[in-house]
């Protein structure tokens, strides 16, 4: 289901107008390299927030709130809200918009201002949800710092690229599933969860948005391999993803034939790619590399593949 702009009033929340007043007001003109794309639709955060299963007791960290539009509608629904703001003046503004809108709930609202890729604590209580429009052209790093960062997170629900969304939540043998998909089932079931369109957001995307949720995993996957040498796996057999994995993985193990061996031992097929392997298959080849295996140089920091015909820059 796709969303549309509504005449409906907004109430404490931001209509188009507001936006577009907030935006004059600062002087602030939504940039690609920042990918701002401020959504202009009350009906779409409040649908947001509600796909999100926000509970008054949560705790909600939301990543890049622009101008506030989700901000708000998270605040009326969650016990306390902190965003994670990189940009100077949007960061400067927002706690106002928050105390001129919803004044009764803004001593439950704290900003940090800073790159959520380099955020490493929060302030207040440990935030129990992740609710936010990420940035089209960062929305993968960011989603996989933030599950890494804070344990307590134990769901999300992210508006990313539809084709990021697709990717996201691709299960084994789609041809959209890679290195997104595999490391976010690390952390959680993730399934795809809405479409929004592209006209409530001003400015209008060139793209489609998909809303994703991610419910973490009740216990941690079990395992002897420590995180980043099943992520260097994963890295290796998408890097050359058309390849079997006794020679994708030839690098990684130190050669063809030790690949091997360690696939064997892991009850995976040699011939098999890695479009086909569950997180579960390339934690056993993890498991089962040979002590001493070469020094392969994948350090698991490869987080996100563009869409074939998607802009590198990103679109917001």
């Amino acid at each position: 289901m796709s969303s549309s702009p509504t005449t409906d009033d907004p109430g404490p929340l931001l209509g188009p107008a507001d936006i577009r007043e907030l935006a004059a007001a600062l002087g602030v003109r939504p940039t690609k390299q920042r990918g701002q794309n401020f959504v202009i639709d009350a009906n779409t955060v409040r649908r947001i927030v509600r796909t999100a299963g926000v509970r008054p007791d949560d705790v909600v960290v939301e990543v890049g709130p622009g101008l506030g539009s989700l901000t708000l509608a998270l605040l009326e629904a969650a016990d306390r809200v902190t965003a994670v703001e990189i940009d100077d003046v949007l960061a400067e503004a927002l706690p106002a918009t928050v105390a001129a809108r919803l004044p009764e709930r803004a001593d439950r609202f704290e900003l940090v201002h800073s790159d959520a890729m380099r955020v490493a604590e929060l302030p207040g209580p440990a935030p129990t949800a992740l609710v936010a429009n990420l940035p089209y052209n960062v929305a993968v790093p960011v989603l996989l710092h933030m599950l890494a960062a804070f344990p307590t997170i134990e769901r999300s629900l992210v508006m990313v690229q539809a084709e990021v969304a697709d990717r996201l939540a691709a299960q084994p043998g789609s041809k959209v599933y890679g290195v997104p998909s595999v490391k976010a089932a690390w952390y959680a079931d993730v399934k795809r969860a809405g479409s929004i369109g592209r006209n409530v957001f001003w400015p209008a995307p060139n793209v489609d948005s998909g809303l994703v949720s991610l419910v973490r995993r009740a216990e941690p996957i079990r395992t002897t391999a420590a995180k980043r040498d099943v992520f260097a796996v994963v890295d290796a057999a998408f890097a050359q993803r058309r390849k079997t994995l006794r020679a994708a993985l030839s690098g990684w193990a130190g050669s063809a034939a030790a690949a091997e061996a360690a696939l064997r031992a892991a009850g995976v097929s040699p011939q098999a790619r890695g479009e086909s392997l569950t997180i579960e298959e390339f934690i056993a080849i993890a498991e089962h590399k040979a002590p001493g295996g070469g020094g392969d140089g994948w350090t698991g920091s490869r987080t996100y593949e563009p869409a074939p015909d998607a802009d590198p820059e990103g679109d917001r």
